[in-house]
C-alpha cells in the first residue's frame, strides 16, 4: 500500500497507474466517521473509487493504510479493503493506456459524495412499519423485541458493519447473563439475521462482511407439548361449571383440537361467512394457507353454545377495538387467560403435565401418529410441507375427505 500524496503533488502521478488508500478527512458524517476510498492515479490524472467503509478518525492506521484494532470490525473491514485494493491493481495492471483512460474518465476528481449510512435500527424500523402495513402483527412484534434486546446492549446507533463475530459473542454473553432464555437468545440473534440478510440485498452492506457464517447458534429441544389421549379425555369430560370462564377455556382447547389444532388467533377471528355446508374455510395467519375442515358432531355441539349477534362465531375479538394491531393483542391477551384456566384444569385433575392452547395441535398429530396414519397424511392436514420443496412438487396432495375420515377417526377417540 502506498503512502499518502499531498493534493498538490497530483502531478507527481507518472506513467504507471497506482492505488492508493485514502482516509478523506475533510469531511465527517453526522455519526462522527470518515470515509475511505482509493485513489487511482495515471499520467497526472487522478479519479477516486469508493470503498463505502466508514469509520473514526482514531480507527485509522495511516502508515500501514489499515483498520485499527479498536474497530469492532476491523478484521471484516481490513479483509474488505486488502482484496478490493488486489483487484484494482490487477485490473491496472493488464490495462492497456486506453483501457485505463476509460477507467479514468468516467469518474472526475470531485469532492467525494459521503452517504448517509442507513443503522440497524433505523432499516429494522422500516422493516416493522412495512409488517404492519402487511398486516404481519407478529412478525413486527418478533422485529421490534429484538431490536429492544439488541439496544439493551448497544444503546447508541449501530451499522450493520459493526456486526462481526465478536460483537455477536459479546451479545451473546450478555444475554446468558441477564438470564435470558436460550430460545429466546435464538430468536434474538436469528432475527438480527434475517435484518442482516434483508441489508444484503437491499445493498445496504457488502455480503463480504456476512457474520453469520462462522457464529452458529441452535435452538434447545423443547419438551413435548402433546398430552396423550387418556389425559385428553380426562379434560374434555371434566365437569365444570357451565358458563364459567373455565368452562369456556376447556371449550375453546377442544374446539381447537376438533378443527384440527387450530391456533387461539385463527380461531377467534373465525367468522359465520366462514361455516358453509358443514365445513369451516379460514387461512391461518401464521403461513397464509388456506384449511378446509368438516365440522364434527362434537366441533357442532361446542358452536351451539354461542349463538351471538356479532360476524364472529365466538366472543373472543372486542368489538370496539379500532386497529388490526389492538384487536390480535386482546386476543393474546385472551389467551393468556385461557392458559391460566387450563392451568387450573390441570391442577384440579391432578396432571402433572403442561397443557396450553398449543397443546391441542401437537396432541392431535401424536394421535394421529400413534393410530397409524403416515406423516405424509398427517403433515398435510396440519399443513405442513413433507420432506422438501423439490420431492413436494411431484406428490398429489391427498382427497379431502381422506383428511376429514383421519379427524374423523382421532376425534372419535375421545369418545
Amino acid at each position: 500500500m502506498h503512502v499518502k500524496l499531498p493534493r498538490s503533488d497530483h502531478n507527481l502521478c507518472g506513467n504507471m497507474a497506482t492505488v492508493k488508500i485514502i482516509l478523506d478527512k475533510r469531511k465527517a458524517k453526522p455519526d462522527g466517521t470518515y470515509p475511505i476510498y482509493f485513489q487511482i492515479c495515471h499520467k497526472r490524472k487522478t479519479t477516486t473509487r469508493s470503498t463505502k467503509i466508514y469509520i473514526p478518525e482514531h480507527d485509522w492506521d495511516e502508515n500501514s493504510k489499515s483498520i485499527k484494532k479498536s474497530n469492532p470490525s476491523h478484521k471484516a473491514l481490513n479483509i474488505k479493503l486488502k482484496k478490493d485494493y488486489a483487484d484494482f491493481q490487477s485490473q491496472l495492471l493488464l490495462a492497456n493506456d486506453d483501457e485505463v483512460k476509460i477507467f479514468l474518465n468516467p469518474i472526475p476528481i470531485v469532492e467525494p459524495i459521503i452517504e448517509e449510512k442507513k443503522t440497524i435500527y433505523k432499516f429494522a424500523q422500516e422493516l416493522i412499519n412495512q409488517l404492519r402495513i402487511d398486516g404481519q402483527i407478529g412478525n413486527a412484534w418478533v422485529y421490534e423485541s429484538t431490536v429492544n434486546a439488541l439496544k439493551s446492549f448497544h444503546p447508541e446507533d449501530i451499522t450493520f458493519e459493526q456486526i462481526d463475530y465478536q460483537f455477536l459473542t459479546k451479545y451473546n454473553s450478555f444475554l446468558v447473563g441477564r438470564k435470558i432464555k436460550h430460545n429466546s437468545i435464538y430468536l434474538y440473534v436469528r432475527t438480527l439475521r434475517i435484518f442482516y440478510n434483508k441489508a444484503i440485498k437491499s445493498k445496504i452492506v457488502d455480503r463480504s462482511l456476512y457474520p453469520f457464517y462462522d457464529y452458529k447458534l441452535r435452538p434447545e429441544k423443547t419438551k413435548k407439548r402433546a398430552v396423550d389421549l387418556i389425559t385428553l379425555k380426562k379434560v374434555s369430560s371434566v365437569e365444570l361449571p357451565i358458563d364459567s370462564a373455565i368452562w369456556h377455556a376447556r371449550n375453546y382447547f377442544m374446539l381447537s383440537f376438533y378443527l384440527i389444532g387450530i391456533s387461539i388467533v385463527d380461531l377467534s377471528l373465525l367468522k359465520k361467512s366462514d361455516l358453509k355446508n358443514g365445513r369451516v374455510s379460514y387461512k391461518r395467519r401464521k403461513t397464509g394457507k388456506w384449511y378446509d375442515i368438516k365440522l364434527h358432531a362434537d366441533a357442532l355441539r361446542v358452536l351451539h353454545f354461542y349463538q351471538n349477534n356479532s360476524e364472529y362465531i365466538l366472543p373472543l375479538v372486542d368489538p370496539v377495538v379500532s386497529t388490526e394491531e389492538q384487536m390480535i393483542r386482546g386476543i393474546k391477551s385472551k389467551t393468556k387467560l385461557i392458559n391460566k384456566y387450563l392451568h387450573e384444569i390441570v391442577k384440579l385433575l391432578k396432571i402433572d403435565q403442561k397443557i396450553t392452547t398449543y397443546t391441542s395441535r401437537h396432541s392431535w398429530a401424536t394421535i394421529a401418529k400413534k393410530s397409524g396414519f403416515s406423516i405424509e397424511l398427517i403433515a398435510e392436514a396440519l399443513g405442513h410441507e413433507y420432506g422438501n420443496r423439490t420431492t413436494a412438487v411431484y406428490l398429489d396432495t391427498f382427497d379431502q375427505s381422506v383428511i376429514d375420515g383421519v379427524n374423523e377417526k382421532v376425534i372419535a377417540l375421545l369418545n
